[in-house]
């Protein structure tokens, strides 16, 4: 029976689980081990050798006592030569992950199996792109993240580049909207990608059917407009939903793998951005902490911006995801840290509140991500310096380094942009109007 006192929960079972274990196998075999976590929660420690069946009996006891409805009677303990689990650990990507344990700090090797949110198991997809590809990514709507990558295309093509905006806010389309005429739109839109890629019905004439032009890139250079729904779902609404529900359920491949939400992502954004020569690829990305938030995030190799207003909901939804983040390897050669930018939205002209909002955004990732890192021959994230004569911890950022991910990009609260509709009002996407907000922003956006 497990103590009334320390009721287990899912915020608290696996330290309990682990304890036990550590209890009665020792240490070192747990610290060496695996622990998995299902789709539905419950715990599994697997040992890399065979134990003798009294020490998996006591072991079991332990933890069902300790972690009650988070253990399976018949499945608490195992090892890697178990049928199905040698199999399991190599399809895996495990994570380090800190428990306390008899008063110390204990890392784990934990597999966290998901049906829904596996795509934020995924390490950080590298930057080693040819084209600069930027994320607009936000945890709360309504902070003008859609309209900031309206100026953003648009800034770039007034300075004659080719610019590729992608609506990956599949359920609530924007930048379509905003940046063509109804009667421009394509036949059909990144939405509809998903599925017919699912379905192998995905060739070049499609390709091209799901971009436009957006009138707002002409004269200078060029802004193609790939939106998350076309013309087609204007004949048959209906039909959104049925789409939406498909997009992300996992696809085959053409040799028969499993493909993820994030993989088919990446192959389409891949597929789209290699269609022509561009110089910058923009994405908009869905508010929140979603499959494609974590898709975006992960998975494109972007520079990420992260938007959001000065209110106590933005810190607190920035702070499960830096948490998250801080479990993902880092590698000194490509740092995926570094691709991370705050955005401070609808900023007050202040020097001193603006300076409020950096100090806070540095406190949250001083508290998950700068710090340094644990090397050596066990660590989940070993990092060499560039001479490779040994091994080095990662750069630390101090509150006032201007190129830190917390020091935050201002953009000025502008009642101009309170309601942002340029096909009606042109003047809104007009240099003379959006650089006094948006200078701080467009500076730090370079494309190729």
């Amino acid at each position: 029976m497990t103590d009334p006192k320390v009721t287990p929960r899912f915020d608290t079972s696996l330290a309990l689980f682990a304890e036990a274990m550590v209890q009665i196998l020792g240490l070192e075999t747990v610290e060496k081990g695996w622990i998995l976590r299902n789709s539905e929660g419950h715990l599994t420690f697997i040992a890399l050798e065979p134990l003798p069946d009294d020490l998996l009996k006591r072991a079991a006891e332990a933890a069902i006592a300790a972690a009650g409805p988070y253990c399976l009677e018949d499945f608490v303990v195992t090892d890697a030569q178990s049928p199905g689990v040698s199999g399991l650990i190599k399809r895996s990507r495990p994570y380090r992950e800190a428990v306390s344990v008899l008063g110390q700090s204990l890392y784990v090797n934990l597999i966290d199996q998901r049906i829904v949110g596996a795509d934020w198991l995924l390490a950080p997809a590298n930057s080693s792109l040819p084209t600069p590809r930027y994320a607009f990514a936000s945890i709360k709507g309504g902070v003008g993240r859609t309209t900031a990558l309206a100026v953003a295309a648009t800034h770039f093509a007034e300075a004659g580049k080719k610019v590729l905006v992608i609506d990956l806010d599949l359920e609530a389309p924007g930048i379509g909207a905003m940046m063509l005429p109804p009667n421009e739109l394509p036949a059909y839109g990144l939405l509809d990608g998903y599925i017919e890629r699912s379905l192998g019905n995905f060739d070049d004439s499609f390709l091209f059917d799901m971009m436009a032009p957006s009138p707002f890139g002409k004269g200078k250079g060029l802004i193609d407009v790939v939106p998350a729904v076309g013309a087609t779902a204007q004949e048959h609404p209906a039909n959104v939903l049925a789409k939406l529900a498909r997009a992300y359920v996992e696809s085959s491949t053409a040799d028969g793998a499993l493909a993820s939400f994030s993989d088919q992502t990446r192959w389409l954004v891949d597929t789209i951005a290699g269609s022509k020569q561009y110089d910058a690829v923009l994405v908009d990305v869905r508010a929140g902490l979603n499959e494609s938030t974590a898709a975006a995030l992960l998975g494109l190799g972007a520079q990420v911006l992260l938007f959001g207003e000065d209110t106590p909901q933005t810190f607190a939804g920035y702070r499960y995801l830096l948490a998250h983040l801080a479990r993902s390897p880092r590698n000194f050669q490509d740092d995926w840290l570094v691709r991370l930018k705050m955005v401070h939205a609808k900023a007050s002209p202040l020097a001193e509140r603006q300076q409020a909002f950096r100090d806070r955004a540095h406190d949250l990732f001083r508290e998950f991500l700068y710090r340094d890192i644990p090397l050596g021959e066990d660590s989940s994230s070993p990092v060499l310096d560039q001479s490779g004569e040994g091994v080095v911890t990662m750069p630390e950022f101090s509150l006032d380094d201007v190129e830190a991910p917390h020091y935050a990009v201002p953009i000025l609260r502008d009642s101009n942009y309170f309601e942002f509709d340029p096909l009606s009002a042109p003047s809104q996407l007009s240099a003379a109007l959006y650089e006094r907000t948006y200078a701080a922003l467009l500076d730090r956006l370079i494309p190729a």
